[in-house]
C-alpha cells in the first residue's frame, strides 16, 4: 500500500528509492556520457577510470547518479559550507575519488566513523566477517571558509574522579598542570625563579606574578616545582573527534522511532547542524527520507529544504513537523505532488 499512486497504479520511482539497488541502464550511460564530455576534467577522468576498474554494473551506476548531484550539491553550495555524505563501507571508497573530484582534496574535512548499533553477530547466519556496526560521514567544505563550530563532549565520572580529585574550600575542583616551558630556552621560553625553584616556564615573569596573586599557581610541597591549577568549571569538555561513538542508535525501543527504513537518531544530525551552520543559515538535505535533518534544523532555528521523491516521505516529513511544533511551526511550502502547498497563510 505504500508504493501506490494516489490513483492506484504501482509507482515505479517510489519503488525504486526502497529497493536500495541500481543498474546501469541507457540513462546511466548518457549521465555518464554528459559529464565525461561537459562536466569537470578531473571528474570525468576519474568516472572513465572507475569504468575500466568497476566496468558497466550496479555500482558504476550508483556512483554516477551520485556524481551527478554531487556536481548540483557542489554548485548550490556557499563559500562558507559544508556537504557531509553519508555511506556504508560497500562504497564509501568510491565516493570519497568522486568527492576529491568535485569539492578539491584540499576542501576535504573528516572521514568521520558513526557507531550506528550495537554489538551483535551474525555467525549463525553463516557470516564470516567481523559485526557492520559502523557507518561513515564523509565531510568536506566548499572553500577554506567553512563555518565550524567546535563541540565539546562531557567528561567521564571516572576521569573526573581521577584527574579533578582536588577540590578548593569553596567546592571548585580542579588538576595541577605543567607551567615549565616546552623546549627551554631555545624555544624562548623565560627563566626565572617561582617560590624557590627556577626553571624554563610558560609565561613571561609578570604573567606568572599575576596568576600567582589569582591563587592560580599551586606548590604540592616546599621545594616542589610549581603547578597552575586548572579547575574543571572552566574546561569545556572533551572535543568531538572524528569517531562518534557516543550517539544513541535508532532501534524499536527508541522514543523517536517512525518505521521509516533509513531513519537517523536526532543526535546524529544535532551534531552535523550545529557543528557546521549558525541560526539563520540553510540546511539543505536532498535525499531527506522522514525528514531527521529538517526537523533538527527547525528545532536549532535553522532555515530549510528536504527533498525526497516518494509521497510516503513527504506526508511522514509534513506530519513529522507539525506533530514535534505544533503552533510554533516556520511557514514552510511543498512543492510539487501536483501543486503548491503553503502552510502559516
Amino acid at each position: 500500500m505504500l508504493f501506490k499512486e494516489k490513483g492506484g497504479e504501482q509507482s515505479a520511482a517510489q519503488i525504486r528509492a526502497f529497493d536500495d539497488t541500481w543498474h546501469w541502464t541507457l540513462e546511466s550511460a548518457g549521465v555518464y556520457q554528459d559529464i565525461v564530455q561537459n562536466g569537470p576534467r578531473k571528474l570525468g577522468d576519474l568516472l572513465q577510470a572507475m569504468v575500466s576498474f568497476l566496468g558497466h554494473n550496479d555500482m558504476m551506476a550508483y556512483l554516477v547518479m551520485m556524481a551527478a548531484r554531487l556536481l548540483e550539491l557542489h554548485r548550490v553550495l556557499k563559500a562558507t559550507g559544508s556537504i557531509y555524505l553519508h555511506c556504508d563501507s560497500t562504497a564509501s571508497h568510491y565516493l570519497r575519488l568522486v568527492m576529491d573530484a568535485i569539492f578539491g582534496v584540499e576542501n576535504y574535512r573528516n572521514e568521520i566513523i558513526w557507531k550506528r548499533a550495537s554489538a551483535h553477530s551474525d555467525a549463525k547466519q553463516g557470516a564470516r566477517h567481523f559485526g557492520r556496526i559502523t557507518d561513515t560521514l564523509l565531510f568536506y567544505g566548499k572553500s577554506g571558509r567553512t563555518t565550524f563550530n567546535p563541540l565539546y563532549r562531557p567528561y567521564d565520572q571516572s576521569y573526573i574522579d581521577r584527574d579533578y580529585r582536588r577540590v578548593d574550600p569553596d567546592g571548585r575542583r580542579y588538576r595541577i598542570d605543567n607551567l615549565q616551558g616546552p623546549g627551554g630556552a631555545e624555544k624562548g621560553n623565560p627563566s626565572y625563579e617561582v617560590m624557590g625553584v627556577t626553571r624554563y616556564w610558560r609565561y613571561s615573569k609578570e604573567k606568572m606574578e599575576q596568576l600567582i596573586r589569582e591563587g592560580r599557581v599551586i606548590q604540592t610541597r616546599p621545594g616542589a616545582v610549581p603547578q597552575y591549577k586548572r579547575y574543571l568549571d572552566e574546561m569545556p569538555g572533551i572535543p568531538a573527534q572524528s569517531l562518534w561513538d557516543d550517539l544513541p542508535s535508532i532501534n524499536n525501543r527508541s522514543k523517536e522511532l517512525l518505521g521509516y527504513p533509513t531513519q537517523k537518531p536526532e543526535g546524529l544530525l544535532e551534531r552535523v547542524i550545529q557543528t557546521s551552520s549558525n541560526e539563520g543559515d540553510v540546511v539543505l538535505d536532498p535525499f531527506c527520507g522522514c525528514g531527521t535533518a529538517v526537523a533538527v534544523a527547525e528545532r536549532l532555528k535553522r532555515r530549510w529544504i528536504g527533498i525526497d521523491v516518494t509521497y510516503l516521505a513527504i506526508n511522514l516529513v509534513q506530519r513529522r513537523l507539525t506533530d514535534n511544533f505544533g503552533s510554533n511551526l516556520t511557514p514552510f511550502e511543498i512543492i510539487g505532488l501536483g501543486g503548491h502547498f503553503k502552510t502559516g497563510q
